[in-house]
């Protein structure tokens, strides 16, 4: 079964929006937004964890790019007229052409709380996820952050010491006794570690410290439904942060 991704889901949450009433409205005072609704603008996509209101803001799109020391942004970035407070999952879709020398698969996200065109006033999401293949980064925001400036950038590189870790996406817990519970290969080899599991509304259904391969998608006990979940696996206090996405998938 082929890998379901977090953007392929809201691009099929953003169809099913224009099919849905009173999820987004647009009047003199602005926008609202749904939560959970899926807002897309020149390749922006805003996914609030809670009802949202955009009141005389723009969003902006250009192809400056923000230049660190040591690595320079992607050839795109955003700009909220003024900040605004957001919490819940955003994404940048990108060209390949505007990569600027990054590499894709390690993009992270980084904001400015005021606009600025210094790096000094960047900071980097560290718990981005990037799909090369369908060229988006991404992040779920577990609590509201202000932003007023968004682009991507590949951080340092550093040694991966933790190459021998394989971290499946899916978990089919329907007693087979295949991928019912969620594998991490090798976690064995690094006992010093935590693990937390979020649903799309921010919520921890599942932590662990020393991680055993044990999870089988449920939450006290209660199997979860059909969703993507968000994770965020941490090694050796915090020397190394592994996230990414789960897909429950219930097999008939």
């Amino acid at each position: 079964m082929k890998k379901i991704s977090l953007y392929l889901l809201l691009t099929i949450l953003l169809f099913n929006v224009q099919e849905s009433s009173g999820q987004m409205k647009v009047g003199s005072e602005g926008i609202f937004i749904q939560k959970e609704t899926v807002f897309f603008t020149e390749g922006l996509m805003l996914v609030p964890a809670d009802n949202w209101a955009m009141s005389n803001l723009t969003i902006s799109r250009d192809y400056s790019t923000v230049i660190w020391p040591k690595y320079n942004s992607i050839l795109r970035k955003y700009r909220f007229s003024s900040p605004v407070e957001f919490q819940g999952e955003l994404s940048i879709n990108y060209m390949n052409t505007e990569l600027n020398g990054n590499e894709p698969e390690k993009l992270t996200l980084a904001y400015s709380k005021a606009t600025s065109n210094k790096y000094q006033d960047f900071l980097l999401m560290k718990e981005s996820v990037a799909d090369p293949n369908l060229r988006f980064v991404g992040q779920f925001l577990t609590s509201p952050l202000t932003i007023a400036d968004l682009t991507a950038v590949t951080p340092e590189v550093t040694p991966d010491i933790y190459k021998e870790l394989e971290i499946n996406n899916m978990i089919t817990p329907n007693g087979d006794g295949v991928n019912d519970t969620w594998l991490v290969k090798n976690i064995h080899l690094y006992n010093n570690n935590e693990v937390k599991i979020y649903d799309r509304d921010g919520r921890l259904v599942f932590s662990m410290i020393g991680y055993d391969n044990s999870w089988d998608g449920k939450h006290n006990g209660n199997p979860l439904p059909e969703d993507t979940y968000y994770y965020i696996l941490t090694f050796d206090s915090g020397k190394l942060v592994k996230k990414g996405f789960i897909t429950i998938v219930k097999e008939q």
